[in-house]
Parts: structure tokens; sequence; C-alpha cells
């Protein structure tokens, strides 16, 4: 029986590997232990996925994903959870794991910080969509009541809006 791997599994598994130095066979690949001709250490070192994509996988993780993820170096895991705008205070908690998600993307891609992977406004942007994508998700797995949900999404617009038009000199 062939098991599927998630792609959070290989995205896992892949992040593991260029940590440790290893590579990572999955669902459909073969792999030859004692095995290692110039061929195969040339076509596993190609592979490998860049710094840039590892971080690009580690941003596309779900929040739930992302909680999960070991903290493995060279990345900058440091966060200092939400900054709530005015009037949405409440939300600093049930946001938290969106916002240790954005500041990964801030300290790892922008300028401001040590990888410096893309400081440019289109990332900045994508992160901060991300960082939408993931309150709303947070709303609908936590709030049931149209009420409640919608006060929900409205504080997630909120905090959105406020790194679009605040977050630029936390990112460049």
């Amino acid at each position: 029986m062939r098991t599927k791997l998630s792609t959070t599994t290989a995205a896992l598994a892949f992040l593991a590997a260029g940590a440790f130095g290893g590579s990572v066979a999955g669902a459909g690949t073969a792999s030859a232990v004692g095995t290692n001709t110039p061929a195969m250490v040339s076509a596993s070192a190609a592979v490998e996925p860049t710094l840039r994509e590892q971080a690009d996988s580690i941003m596309n993780l779900t929040y739930r994903e992302f909680a999960e993820t070991p903290r493995i170096p060279p990345f900058n895991w440091t966060n200092d959870g939400c900054s709530a705008p005015t009037g949405n205070a409440p939300y600093v908690e049930v946001f938290r794991p969106a916002c240790a998600q954005h500041d990964f993307g801030y300290r790892n891609y922008g300028g401001r910080h040590e990888l410096k992977l893309s400081p440019t406004r289109e990332t900045k942007n994508w992160i901060d969509g991300r960082f939408r994508t993931e309150m709303r998700h947070i709303c609908d797995d936590t709030y049931r009541l149209p009420m409640s949900h919608l006060s929900c999404v409205n504080a997630a617009e909120a905090y959105y809006t406020a790194v679009q038009f605040g977050g630029d000199s936390s990112f460049f």
C-alpha cells in the first residue's frame, strides 16, 4: 500500500532535510541505500530547495500548520505578538497565530532584518495578504454565530488595513 504525503508533511520533510543536509524521497520516488553515485549526488543537490523556496513553503502553510512547524535556522522566528488597531484589542489573542506567521514574513523577507529574502513592495503585499487570509480562517474556525463571525472578520480587515498602511517601517 502506498502512503501519500500531505503537502505539509512534504514541506516539513524538505525543510528538515535542508536543515540537516539530507535528502527526501517522497511517494513515487526510489531511494537506494548506500548508492551515492555522482549523478545521484548531483540530482539531490539540484532538488534541495533554496532558502527563499523554504521560506515560501513556510509562508504558504495554514496558521495551524505554521504553529506546528519546527523552528529551524537560519530563519528568524521571533515575534512580538499582535499590535491591535484601535478598538480591536479583544482579537490580539485570537489572531496571535496569524500574527506570528506575519512576523515571520516581515523578519525573513523584509529589509530590516538579516536574510532580506525579498524586500519588495510585491512581497510585502503578499505577506500582508497571507495575514488577511489566515485571520479569516481563524474567524471561520472560531466563530459560528453570524454576528460573532462578522465582528471577527471586521477586526481582521482592520488588522490587515493597519499593516498595509502602517507596516512599511517594519518591513523596508
